[in-house]
């Protein structure tokens, strides 16, 4: 069993979503996302010919949900792999750029929307600060965040990597890859990040979402989320492999009829 840790060049290249764009595309997108970001959407209330900045774009799934309602969306993401799958997706404005900060001039969009990208940042307050900053008077801004995972598919992915490697250090590579998620898993973090930087009107929304997938798409897409490109990086290739294939093994045992996996959303928004 290994016992590394990473180093900080390692989890900056764990937190870089450039290898994971065409799974994303493939498999996490279209089955994890897009339905949430058709709530984020209709939660932030956005309407037809309203500029939308999506912030942490991503492969685009909030940003064709806003083309949805006939919204005019901006995608903004660090990675350009990310960015070039939206473009396939039918999102034509596309911005590449790190938060916290935004390369656009003041009070130029009507809303600006972040869907998950918050656990992600070293420092939300200043990302929310300048996601404010360019909202025109009366803008609004919508954010989700994923509740904690407390579910039988968690659970045997946990007991999986424990065959692998220590437990512990997974989770302290995972707080450095995702330096928010305490925070923003949380029912008031993000109420309390927007009130905190002068939004107003803050509301918020929890909802359970089931995702159907099968166990091959479920481990792939596990493998390259923030935890599962920590995991990555903590592991030899040799041990990815063994881990890859004993995932597949143990959860086409246990869940031979496919995965039907609930996962509940926080969202919030407030008016400037």
């Amino acid at each position: 069993m290994t016992d590394r840790r990473l180093n900080d060049a390692e989890v900056a290249r764990a937190r870089s979503y450039d290898d994971a764009a065409t799974t994303y595309e493939r498999v996490n997108a279209p089955i994890f996302f897009d339905a949430p970001a058709h709530a984020l959407i209709d939660f932030a209330a956005i309407g037809p010919g309203e500029r939308v900045l999506d912030v942490g774009a991503g492969t685009g799934a909030v940003s064709r949900a806003a083309l949805v309602v006939h919204a005019d969306p901006v995608a903004f993401d660090i990675s350009t792999h990310m960015l070039l799958a939206a473009q396939r997706g039918g999102v034509s404005h596309l911005v590449c750029g790190a938060l916290p900060e935004l390369p656009f001039r003041d009070a130029v969009f009507d809303r600006v929307v972040s869907a998950f990208v918050l656990t992600h940042v070293d420092d939300a307050d200043a990302s929310v600060r300048e996601m404010r900053r360019v909202l025109k008077p009366g803008g609004g801004i919508g954010l989700s965040a994923w509740a904690p995972a407390d579910d039988v598919y968690t659970a045997t992915f946990a007991e999986v990597v424990a065959e692998f490697i220590d437990p512990a250090r997974v989770a302290e590579a995972t707080r450095r890859v995702l330096p928010g998620e305490d925070r923003f898993s949380q029912p008031d973090g993000l109420v309390s990040l927007l009130e905190e930087n002068g939004m107003s009107g803050v509301r918020r929304e929890c909802r359970t979402f089931e995702f159907a997938c099968s166990t091959e798409e479920m481990v792939a897409s596990r493998a390259v989320n923030a935890s599962g490109r920590a995991l990555r990086r903590l592991l030899s290739d040799a041990e990815w492999g063994a881990y890859h294939a004993r995932a597949l093994e143990v959860l086409g045992r246990k869940f031979p009829d496919g995965i039907r996996y609930p996962r509940q959303v926080i969202f919030a928004a407030g008016n400037t």
